[in-house]
């Protein structure tokens, strides 16, 4: 299977979904990470056993997804994961296939409880972190304060990627108030990694006034 890391079968256990539709001619039936799909029928390839999402966007982007879609034998019909690494040319390209979602930063993409832009509050998108990629240094600042948790009476939290993956506030990183308890975040120290030159970290989050 072109892409499929098949070491361990593993069960889908999130709502995460990539759904696509046959819809080459003359009633072909097709396959993809050979497990074949009827014409005009879909299939939740996040389903199938052994495939991932990193497989999927590795196939969007040169494998065998990017090269039925080219030939207009499938189209997708519901996608909502994480596909931010994209350059604008590829981002186009899957939009035209039919994906939606996960191409950009936005609240629907957050956690329902978190609010971002509530009452007013200005929104910061893609900023670089600040500090040495030298392998070594573990700790990164934003330009500005951040808010994270609550804040007259709505929540909020940032958000970091690093190459274009969503990191975990559990497992990847802690946050801190160089200032002080109460004078607003702005210190990130990543635990699970430590980033050097080639690494793209970039930070969505709310400004604290």
């Amino acid at each position: 299977m072109s892409g499929v890391h098949r070491t361990t079968e593993f069960e889908k256990n999130s709502s995460t979904r990539f759904v696509v539709k046959n819809i080459a001619p003359r009633g072909k039936r097709i396959q993809i990470f050979r497990y074949p799909i009827a014409n005009q029928q879909t299939r939740d390839l996040l389903a199938i056993p052994y495939v991932s999402e990193a497989d999927i966007r590795h196939s969007l982007l040169k494998g065998e997804l990017m090269i039925k879609i080219r030939n207009k034998e499938i189209e997708v019909v519901e996608s909502d994961i994480d596909l931010l690494q994209f350059n604008n040319e590829q981002k186009q390209f899957l939009k035209n296939a039919g994906v939606v979602k996960g191409l950009e930063i936005g609240i629907e993409q957050l956690d329902p409880s978190v609010s971002l832009g509530g009452g007013g509050l200005p929104v910061r998108e893609n900023v670089m972190l600040l500090g040495v990629r030298d392998g070594v240094n573990r700790i990164f600042m934003t330009p500005e304060k951040f808010i994270n948790g609550m804040y007259l009476g709505s929540t909020y939290s940032i958000r970091i990627r690093h190459n274009g993956r969503g990191l975990d506030p559990d497992l990847d990183y802690d946050l801190s108030e160089s200032g002080g308890a109460g004078t607003g975040y702005d210190t990130i120290f990543f635990k699970s990694f430590t980033p050097s030159l080639f690494n793209s970290i970039l930070a969505d989050y709310t400004v604290r006034p």
